[in-house]
């Protein structure tokens, strides 16, 4: 400790920690910034050839070119830092691939995310949607290295040794110029001890440098100057004052303009605008008072202005204005006054406003009038109108409920008469069958059974018109629904009839909708018992169930490999019994695509198929994230 009582090594000391602490913090900082920056221009990199590549390979995606997609996609082996990549289509399907070790096996996501960007260990995986003319064409799906380590590792080093030597050049440097830092010290030191021991206050500290042992000599000679000091401070002070009385004039010039203003505005308004001393008369002229009623000053000056209303306004004016008198405080009536232009009392609003003093006296009644008459004739019309309206939506609503009560009459009278008949001839049928199957040649029971299964089908019929009329006036029970608890349910009942078959069902991540969780049960059974029955007829069928979620919905699906249908016939499919396929072919009554297209259309959402003959067929509907408000 002896050794650092100098200020030649206290110096020393303190430059050699500074320069130290200095580097150590820039290097830690120039760390930093390298790995943001290197992870940033990965970013904007890895954006940019997605923005590139969702350009080039648009095209291909509108045109259903997966050999183009894929030889653009080969481009990137240009980019050494790419691992793999793909394009997804905008239904969420793998449309082409890349992978810079061909001989690797690459897992891709069989759903894309949305847009982003994330860091996983050592790769980077980014997701971008390829957007034209507003319109989602797919998706670019990117996974490159990402190794921020080596770079450290390498920045270490570096700075390691640029902090050794750059200790060793600021020990060298500062032997050197020590005598440059502690000479004017020493200078200093000398003059104020002179000054202590002489008390000559006329004496000058040389200042040769500009740090601060600079401002230390500043400082001292400032003692030596103190009268200049205190007529600067006087100087200002003067300054200061004259500030102070321009900033008086322009205020007092600012309450000019904004008087003058008020008073313009009062002559531009429509209302009609009057001044009143604390007893309630008019002391100056109003001329929007004068163009209103037709009175000259001489007329409603003092209290002559309340002659312009009629009998029953002037008595309900006194009184009030009385109460005023008593309790200050602003009042408003409607009153009917004199309108010289139309030659009649017209109905205004009259509002007064009190303006108090200090004491909480009346100094003056600052008022308005306000023709209101058109408006209470509107007003009057409206509540005329208003209660029409309310008559004849309620006659309409009697109306309705009468033909509910009808339709649903109908109904039961459909449920009950058809049935009845459709049991006969199924029972006789069996009859016929059980009594004289000796009698029957193979021909004629043949068509007893094509009777007894179009019985059978009519009452399958029957059942689904009849819920297809229910459904509209069912009132929705909106709640927060499990999509792939529904969807894996409604597999499950539907799998039980077919433990003979080979299929493979693929239930992805469906995400939480808001609904009717019976109806959309009922839409789960409809859209995936036609996707076993129309792959019925493949070997290896396969049925996979997923979903994307876009802004402000989701959109689910249910894809099967199976006959598929003629996609110019699309438009057919959701309407009551629209088939594309003969029912010896694949039976059913064709209402359960229809019972589909109305669950949906009541939530807010909207249903549509895609398919090609002997290819399968995919059905999409959607769920607003939001409840849609209305009637389901």
């Amino acid at each position: 400790m002896i050794g650092f009582r100098t200020v030649r090594n206290k110096l020393l000391l303190v430059v050699l920690a500074t320069n130290a602490a200095a580097l150590s913090i820039t290097a830690v900082l120039m760390v930093m910034y390298d790995l943001h920056t290197f992870r940033e221009t990965l970013q904007n990199d890895l954006n940019a050839q997605a923005d590139v590549l969702g350009l080039a390979a648009g095209p291909a995606l509108e045109f259903d070119d997966p050999q183009a997609a894929k030889e653009y996609l080969g481009l990137l082996r240009a980019k050494p830092n790419i691992n793999s990549a793909a394009i997804y289509t905008s239904k969420g399907a793998l449309f082409a691939t890349f992978s810079a070790t061909p001989e690797a096996h690459v897992e891709f996501p069989k759903i894309p995310e949305g847009d982003g960007y994330q860091i996983r260990g050592s790769e980077v995986v980014l997701s971008k949607r390829i957007i034209s003319n507003n319109e989602i064409l797919g998706t670019v799906y990117f996974s490159a290295a990402y190794e921020p380590n080596r770079r450290l590792r390498d920045y270490i080093g570096i700075l390691g040794l640029v902090l050794a030597g750059s200790l060793v050049v600021t020990v060298l440097t500062f032997m050197r110029i020590q005598n440059t830092v502690t000479g004017p010290i020493l200078n200093v030191t000398a003059v104020a001890r002179r000054v202590m021991e002489e008390r000559d206050f006329s004496l000058r500290a040389r200042k040769t440098t500009h740090d601060e042992v600079g401002v230390l000599v500043d400082a001292f000679n400032s003692m030596l100057s103190e009268i200049d000091n205190r007529t600067a401070t006087l100087e200002e002070s003067n300054r200061e004052l004259q500030r102070e009385i321009a900033e008086r004039e322009r205020a007092v010039d600012a309450r000019n303009r904004s008087e003058l203003r008020s008073r313009t505005l009062v002559s531009a308004i429509t209302q009609v605008v009057w001044v009143a001393d604390r007893r309630g008369h008019f002391i100056q002229e109003s001329h929007s008072w004068e163009k209103y009623t037709g009175q000259r000053f001489e007329q409603y000056r003092d209290a002559g202005w309340r002659q312009g209303f009629d009998e029953d306004g002037r008595k309900e004016l006194e009184l009030a204005w009385a109460r005023a008198m008593n309790e200050p405080e602003t009042f408003e009536l409607e009153l009917r006054l004199w309108h010289a232009e139309s030659d009649r009392h017209r109905f205004v609003r009259l509002r007064a406003v009190p303006v108090l003093e200090q004491d909480g006296s009346v100094a003056e009644w600052i008022g308005a009038v306000q023709d209101i008459e058109d408006r209470r004739v509107l007003e009057q019309s409206l509540r005329t109108l208003n209660a029409e309206l309310e008559q004849r939506v309620a006659d309409r609503t009697s109306q309705l409920q009468q033909a509910n009560k009808e339709l649903e009459s109908f109904s039961y009278s459909v449920s009950h008469d058809l049935r009845a008949p459709l049991r006969a001839i199924g029972g006789f049928c069996a009859l016929l069958t059980q009594d004289h199957e000796q009698q029957l040649d193979a021909e004629a029971r043949r068509k007893l059974g094509v009777i007894k299964s179009e019985a059978a089908r009519m009452g399958m019929l029957i059942d689904d018109l009849l819920a297809f009329s229910r459904l509209g006036r069912k009132a929705l029970q909106t709640t927060a629904l499990d999509m792939r608890e529904l969807a894996a349910k409604a597999y499950s009942q539907l799998s039980r009839d077919q433990a003979d078959r080979k299929v493979e069902f693929r239930l992805g991540s469906l995400p939480t909708a808001l609904g009717d969780r019976s109806l959309f049960e009922q839409v789960w059974v409809n859209l995936l018992s036609n996707a076993v029955k129309f792959s019925s007829k493949k070997e290896a069928a396969t049925i996979e169930v997923g979903a994307i979620s876009e802004e402000r919905e989701h959109v689910y699906f249910v894809r099967d490999n199976g006959a598929g249908f003629d996609p110019r016939y699309s438009g057919n499919l959701f309407g009551v019994f629209q088939r594309l396929h003969g029912n010896d072919e694949f039976p059913g009554t064709g209402v359960g695509l229809a019972l589909v297209h109305r669950i949906v259309t009541r939530h807010g959402g909207r249903v549509w198929a895609d398919s090609k003959l002997g290819e399968g067929a995919t059905f999409h509907f959607t769920v607003p994230k939001e409840e849609s408000g209305g009637t389901v």
